[in-house]
């Protein structure tokens, strides 16, 4: 049986956001069936953003000047976590370690350069990094270096990794475009529940439903867009139920039930006819919008927010960008029609774990043997794990 250890800043069983949901379905295909792999789980021991977490992003950004490594990455590094990733590796036979985002790269440090490393790339940090720029326009000229050293990071990490599996089918094409004899890999969001069995409200008041983890950034820019720039526009009775952790945090509305985080994603499709996702920052793929499409919920949404998915348009899925169009088509009698249908069985099912785990299992055991054949040519030096 192949042995795998994924080095995570999150653990699946406990992390509310997407990169906890996508860490589940990444984990259940690759222990899926009767060549599932043994999956061992390693995290921190206080997982970020900790206690003193705005100190700590200070004294990381300080840092990064004089470190090889970007201030995401120094938040991120525990002497404590180097430790047990180090004896953890030394002490067990593993056939690979799976890094479990970019802003864990500097593990590749702490582990033997003749055992197999892939690469999990949630979303491009350095992209995300450039969103930022506009919010903190006074740390402008040490984000930008931030943004130039975060990306030659990502790059350096495609080099020394033996394979790379990324959530977004476009960050990987941009990937391969830097690093041309990259070994990728996609690997959108996956689930293992059975979809919901949604009945669509036959009359009354339109239901709107917007489904975040609101403790990160974006969505709560996002959320603003939706209150500000398109509600106020929508002549129309409506009501936008939030979900999600600290969306009873987020600015009120008249129109807006703020519920908090939810435990079972089946009160969220029971309670709304539409999912709406004005996702206008971010990087990587939206997690929530692949698990609204996966439950069969239509969906009203901008362009960023099916960035990344492999197959983004069909039936039950609207994407409008601008916010009059929006108003527009909540104005509509379209909003109606949209609200009774269910997305095509393509946009669905490009999210279920059975298309998937077989390639994902190959992908790994493929790297696996590449980096051994690699290794005895080389003698297992550490120039191995660079390009």
């Amino acid at each position: 049986m192949t042995k795998v250890l994924i080095v995570s800043l999150v653990d699946p069983a406990t992390h509310p956001g997407g990169a906890g949901t996508y860490t589940r379905g990444l984990v259940a295909a690759l222990q899926k069936g009767s060549n599932g792999f043994d999956v061992e789980l390693m995290g921190p021991l206080h997982a970020p953003p900790g206690p003193w977490c705005r100190l700590r992003r200070v004294v990381s950004l300080a840092h990064s000047c004089v470190s090889k490594h970007p201030a995401k990455a120094l938040f991120a590094r525990r002497d404590e976590f180097r430790v047990r990733i180090r004896e953890a590796v030394h002490s067990n036979r593993y056939d690979a370690v799976l890094i479990n985002g970019s802003d864990m790269l500097w593990a590749i440090d702490e582990i033997p350069p003749d055992m197999p490393t892939v690469l999990i790339v949630h979303n491009l940090e350095h992209q995300l990094l450039t969103q930022q720029l506009a919010c903190y326009h006074f740390l402008s000229s040490l984000l930008k270096h931030e943004v130039s050293k975060h990306r030659q990071y990502e790059i350096e990490g495609f080099h020394r990794a033996d394979g790379v599996i990324f959530l977004s089918a476009t960050e990987m094409a941009w990937s391969m475009t830097q690093v041309p004899d990259l070994r990728a890999f996609h690997v959108p969001p996956l689930f293992t529940s059975s979809p919901a069995s949604r009945k669509p409200q036959s009359r009354g008041q339109l239901r709107l439903g917007y489904l975040a983890d609101c403790a990160w950034w974006p969505n709560r820019q996002n959320w603003l867009w939706l209150i500000e720039e398109v509600l106020p526009k929508v002549r129309r009775s409506i009501q936008v139920h939030a979900f999600g952790r600290q969306s009873e945090l987020l600015p009120s509305h008249h129109q807006a039930i703020l519920h908090g985080r939810v435990h079972d994603l089946a009160a969220v499709w029971d309670q709304v006819d539409i999912m709406v996702c004005p996702i206008r920052t971010g990087a990587g793929v939206s997690i929530k919008v692949a698990e609204s499409l996966y439950h069969r919920m239509p969906i009203l949404a901008t362009a960023q927010a099916v960035r990344g998915f492999v197959c983004s348009s069909g039936q039950g899925l609207v994407v409008i960008d601008h916010a009059d169009g929006w108003a527009a088509f909540l104005n509509s009698s379209e909003a109606d029609r949209l609200a009774g249908q269910g997305p095509s069985a393509e946009l669905c099912e490009q999210f279920a774990i059975d298309r998937y785990e077989e390639q994902l299992k190959y992908f790994i055991v493929d790297a696996v043997r590449d980096s051994e054949f690699h290794c005895s040519l080389l003698g297992c030096s550490p120039s191995s794990k660079t390009s």
